[in-house]
């Protein structure tokens, strides 16, 4: 083990590189991306082996941490979907909550992991949780916040998010994706309001895009669009010419598209002479979709709030419309639309890597998205099997804006 201080003496400078704005524990000899954000709530990166523990947590310093300050009352919690380790060198005591990096968790993991670690923390006072993903920010941060939520330890969204934030980095920027500090606000929801979650399915009818982005100022260039329900891909759409001058960018959906539960839009930019770039993408839950359309919103020339009864389904409506987007595996026959129609508006400094421009170079400041869904009433019955298969979700590689190259640069210690 000598070695091993000796190394981590070193590697300090690596280390604090790596872990940038992030606090570390450095004292007893210890050099660690730890913090504890309260006494028996503990955020740290990822616990390394070999080569990668020499610029991050190398698993050996942490379990004689642990072992040190807590032994027998610690309780590890790895979010990492991509990778794990050893958890005999933890006693075994490994709870996995995985999701995917840069991601929020799905609404459904939330609640079990909180009442884990809750159980975990009444058992015995000396009890301590250790969370971490890769960078042991984001993903950390996301899920840290909700417990706080969920232990009254917070009153709030807002309240957790700055108080981890504090404590966590040196400038406050804890969980800085705007999709993740969303689904934060969603559990926020579901504690004040005693709600017991389930999926919802809703049809989304429309999206728009205003006003228009500033990339397609002066130039013609389409814009096409991916939707995901979960890991599964469901379309992938045509590209949309953008006309010059235009004021906003109008999709209407010629199909019937059901989406339930945690649901994925990236779009992307193409123009002439340039590749397919990702402009940026955002994640919601369809079982908070809680504002109605008013006025005109819903697309009615007349102004009306007024939506028709019952959609027409895929199969009945006419041969002459354009198919804009590939069908899911199970297109729906008899679709029932009840009540008003619904609107979720998404503002620049809520959509993943839109956020990050602050100069307003590709965005305008008041740039925003707004999806217009129905909901789904009565019984509806499926066909199957479908014209096309659902596949896991995914970014094109290389498809990347500066936007998402920044990305990459910051979050690469900003979340994890």
């Amino acid at each position: 083990m000598a070695s091993t201080i000796s190394n981590m003496k070193v590697t300090n400078p690596i280390k604090g590189l790596v872990s940038k704005r992030r606090k570390r524990y450095m004292q007893d000899g210890f050099n660690l991306d730890l913090t504890y954000i309260t006494n028996n709530l503990i955020a740290m990166g990822f616990p390394a082996e070999k080569l990668e523990g020499v610029y991050r947590n190398h698993i050996d310093d942490v379990v004689k941490f642990l072992e040190v300050k807590h032994k027998d009352h610690y309780k590890i919690y790895n979010l990492c979907s991509e990778r794990s380790y050893d958890v005999s060198k933890f006693q075994q005591r490994v709870a996995n909550y995985p999701f995917d990096d840069h991601n929020p968790p799905t609404i459904s993991v939330i609640k079990p992991f909180c009442e884990d670690v809750h159980a975990w923390l009444s058992q015995d006072t000396d009890n301590v949780a250790v969370v971490h993903c890769k960078a042991g920010k984001g993903r950390t941060g996301v899920m840290v916040c909700c417990y706080m939520i969920h232990a009254k330890l917070s009153a709030t969204a807002s309240e957790a998010l700055h108080y981890y934030g504090l404590m966590r980095t040196t400038d406050t920027k804890g969980v800085t994706i705007p999709s993740q500090r969303r689904y934060v606000n969603y559990y926020e929801t579901l504690v004040q309001e005693g709600l017991d979650y389930h999926p919802v399915t809703l049809v989304i009818r429309e999206i728009r895009l205003e006003p228009l982005p500033n990339l397609f100022n002066g130039t013609q260039g389409s814009i096409m669009f991916v939707l995901s329900e979960g890991k599964n891909k469901l379309i992938t759409s045509e590209q949309y010419d953008v006309k010059k001058g235009g004021s906003c960018i109008s999709i209407k959906l010629d199909n019937c598209l059901p989406v339930k539960g945690d649901v994925k839009i990236e779009f992307f930019s193409k123009q002439k002479m340039i590749r397919k770039e990702k402009m940026f993408h955002f994640w919601f839950n369809t079982f908070f979709v809680r504002e109605e359309v008013k006025g005109n919103e819903n697309g009615n020339t007349d102004g009306s709030d007024s939506m028709p009864e019952r959609s027409l389904s895929c199969e009945e409506r006419t041969s002459n419309q354009h198919q804009h987007h590939k069908p899911r595996a199970s297109s729906l026959i008899n679709l029932e639309t009840e009540g008003r129609p619904l609107i979720l508006r998404i503002d620049k400094l809520d959509l993943d890597d839109a956020h990050k421009d602050k100069s307003n170079k590709v965005y305008p400041q008041d740039f925003r998205v707004s999806v217009l869904l129905s909901r789904v009433g009565g019984d509806w019955t499926v066909r199957g099997p479908g014209v096309a298969r659902e596949t896991p979700s995914e970014s094109s590689e290389g498809e990347t804006t500066e936007s998402s190259t920044a990305d990459e640069d910051e979050d690469g210690w900003e979340s994890g």
